[in-house]
């Protein structure tokens, strides 16, 4: 079995000083990746795909003729595509009040695009944050 992946990120990075005590910076990244199982094909050794357990236990579990032959996971390869695009923004501004204390505030974007539906679908997110903090220097 053979699983590739890649994954290819562009950042851009900005700050701006426009006093001594107030600092401006941004970050903008944008990642786009994907992955998948290629090559796997397996040959059923059991003509019914049952595995011969000397125990028929069809009546219990209908699907116990496919739980053991390796044939039925060759669908396996097309679960496994991973496809996505994801843009990350920050915002930040800090603000120093004195030589030992500083206030801060950011703000974070992150939208993430699942390009590929998955075992449990699309997973789509957007998410947005506001942080605030404190910076003592001592």
């Amino acid at each position: 079995m053979d699983y590739r992946t890649e994954a290819h990120t562009f950042t851009a990075v900005a700050t701006y000083n426009p006093l001594a005590s107030l600092g401006i910076n941004a970050n903008l990244s944008y990642t786009t990746g994907r992955g998948n199982i290629i090559d796997l094909e397996f040959d059923s050794m059991y003509p019914t795909g049952d595995a011969k357990l000397d125990l028929d236990t069809s009546a219990i579990n209908p699907n116990q003729p496919y739980l053991y032959d390796v044939a039925y996971i060759n669908g396996m390869a097309d679960y496994s595509n991973l496809e996505f695009k994801q843009l990350d923004f920050t915002l930040g501004v800090t603000y120093a009040v004195s030589k030992q204390i500083g206030l801060g505030l950011n703000y974070y974007y992150t939208d993430f695009e699942d390009e590929e539906a998955y075992v449990y679908g699309e997973q789509d997110v957007t998410v947005q944050s506001l942080m605030g903090f404190v910076t003592l220097n001592f």
